[in-house]
């Protein structure tokens, strides 16, 4: 063959067509080996789980039983977990735990924290379900799958088993052992997983004490103290608001009410925040040691509580606390016999005792100050105390300095008032007696301005020995002829007429009426700027003027008034 003839066209369209056949069969055969990957079924199957799910399921199987290398391992287990996802939509929850199984047997070839990652999502995805047979082997699979030994993996598993018992209230049994291994756990964790888990498994502990209805008074002050060493960055309410309940109750028992008040407004505050209905209960709670804390402001008037104070559920409370304020002991006593829910609480129980306690108490020594002597019958029977109670608050009552000038006759069972005995300095029986005389005189006919009293008493006495008001307020008949048998009878009659009047005392102000108070001066003050600013940018010549303020002093008419005038006033009234 000639060099024409080799390199003719055709024999060079030859030789091309067929390199040119080659390729497009290699590229046919590439084609084809991407459609059959593994990753490119995957993504196939999963296109069509929304559309067909028995296709998706088929598709899915397919992958999890064809071969494949270790480099593909993750996709055998992302199927595994559409597959689940899938079983779960059609509520095939005993197959659920089989293809579990079957995924755990794959996490030694695939990345660590993939695989938590993974675990945990599935742990927050099937919490959930109704099905509680189905949770709770769910939750024993994972934990007998000896490959899952993370701290952080292990601690999350069981916090979750652990609400589990606690939401569900089954297999209360199992709580005490299951909290002693996680406390144990975390005291082998680094710091950062401690301060992760441990808010949360406290707040557990604490829960778990409320809904077994025990009162472990040291093992929660334990927990709400190792609370308070904790610091997080985030939070979620809920917890907050059990640890925060725990301190009002632990205060609230050690009758520390102030402290609980605060604990038990925090402990709402998160409730609401996290939008749980414990938030009522707390809000009653917060009212009751309002009461007991003797604090002025109404926790029904703040702006958190404005809103859930206008349920027919407060309704009760409410008016329990306005007949605390109005010292209404028989309202009280009949509000505390209505049919109420949280009348059964234990710590309205605890509550309404010292409510009445305290009520009692302050009507006590009301009672005691405004008489000068008092019976124990008479108090027991209007404040509704027994024999043995009555007593023990008045030796209460003794001991805490509240009765240190009242006298207490226990065998005779009376109380003795001593202010209420003694006369005030500022007048004495013998003025009383002159002053009357005095008035005699002048309501008699022959009066004179200008009377004149002997200094001699005894000649005053025998002179104007007739007169009307002595014998009005201290004898009709048979007066006296000694002098001083009139002072020992009207001495009896003042202490009788002093006894009647009640105690003064200090009124302290409250304090919203002290804020309220506040409030005012500072308004005036703040108005009082503003007008002398104003007359100070005034520039007028009539304002500016020197003015002296005695040239314009107004002249005052003197009026010579004499004590005959005044006596003659007080004779004047004493006849209307």
């Amino acid at each position: 063959m000639s060099d024409e003839e080799f390199y003719s066209e055709e024999s060079y369209e030859f030789e091309f067509e067929e390199e040119d056949g080659d390729a497009d069969d290699a590229n046919d055969q590439s084609e084809q080996n991407e459609d059959e990957s593994i990753e490119n079924k995957y993504y196939q199957a999963k296109s069509s789980k929304d559309d067909d799910t028995k296709t998706a399921v088929d598709q899915f199987m397919n992958i999890t039983t064809s071969n494949y290398t270790t480099e593909e391992t993750i996709w055998i287990f992302k199927s595994y977990k559409q597959l689940m996802k899938l079983q779960f939509k059609l509520s095939n929850f005993n197959e659920i735990l089989t293809l579990l199984k079957q995924l755990l047997s794959l996490i030694s070839k695939l990345q660590k924290s993939y695989v938590e990652e993974s675990i945990n999502k599935m742990i927050i995805r099937y919490s959930n379900v109704p099905d509680l047979a189905f949770i709770s082997n769910f939750y024993q699979i994972l934990l007998n799958q000896s490959e899952l030994n993370s701290d952080r993996l292990w601690l999350k598993i069981n916090s979750n088993l652990l609400n589990f018992y606690l939401d569900h209230e089954t297999n209360y049994d199992k709580v005490p052992g299951l909290l002693s291994q996680i406390f144990e756990k975390l005291k082998n964790c680094p710091e950062s997983i401690q301060k992760s888990f441990t808010l949360e498994i406290i707040a557990a502990e604490i829960d778990y004490y409320s809904r077994i209805k025990v009162l472990n008074l040291p093992r929660m002050n334990q927990l709400y103290r190792m609370s308070l060493k904790i610091t997080t960055a985030v939070t979620h309410p809920k917890i907050l608001g059990i640890i925060r309940e725990c301190g009002g109750k632990v205060h609230f028992y050690r009758d520390n009410f102030e402290k609980s008040r605060l604990e038990f407004y925090e402990s709402f505050k998160s409730y609401d925040e996290a939008g749980s209905p414990l938030k009522n209960k707390l809000l009653k709670y917060l009212a009751l040691v309002s009461l007991l804390s003797e604090n002025e402001l109404d926790p029904f008037e703040s702006q958190e509580t404005q809103t859930y104070a206008q349920s027919s559920d407060f309704e009760n409370l409410k008016l329990l606390i306005k007949a605390y304020h109005n010292l209404d002991l028989n309202e009280i006593n009949y509000i505390l016999n209505q049919d109420d829910p949280f009348f059964k609480d234990d710590i309205f129980i605890y509550a309404s005792k010292k409510i009445l306690n305290n009520l009692k108490t302050k009507l006590l020594l009301y009672h005691i100050k405004a008489y000068s002597s008092l019976k124990f019958d008479y108090l027991q029977k209007i404040l509704q105390f027994e024999d043995n109670e009555f007593e023990k608050l008045l030796t209460k009552l003794i001991l805490s300095g509240k009765l240190d000038k009242i006298k207490i006759d226990f065998i005779n069972k009376v109380i003795y008032n001593k202010e209420r005995n003694e006369l005030p300095l500022s007048i004495t029986p013998k003025q009383i007696y002159y002053n009357l005389k005095s008035l005699d005189s002048l309501n008699s006919p022959n009066n004179d301005d200008n009377m004149e009293v002997d200094n001699d008493y005894s000649s005053f006495f025998t002179k104007h020995q007739d007169t009307s008001f002595l014998n009005k307020f201290f004898y009709l008949i048979d007066r006296p002829n000694n002098l001083n048998d009139w002072f020992s009878t009207i001495e009896n009659w003042y202490v009788f007429i002093m006894s009647s009047l009640p105690p003064l005392h200090k009124v302290e102000i409250s304090q919203k009426d002290q804020v309220y108070i506040e409030q005012r001066a500072s308004n005036v003050n703040k108005e009082t700027n503003k007008i002398d600013n104003e007359l100070a940018n005034f520039n007028t010549g009539l304002l500016n003027g020197i003015v002296n303020p005695e040239d314009n002093e107004d002249e005052i008419e003197t009026i010579d008034i004499q004590k005959i005038h005044l006596s003659q006033n007080w004779v004047n009234s004493l006849r209307r």
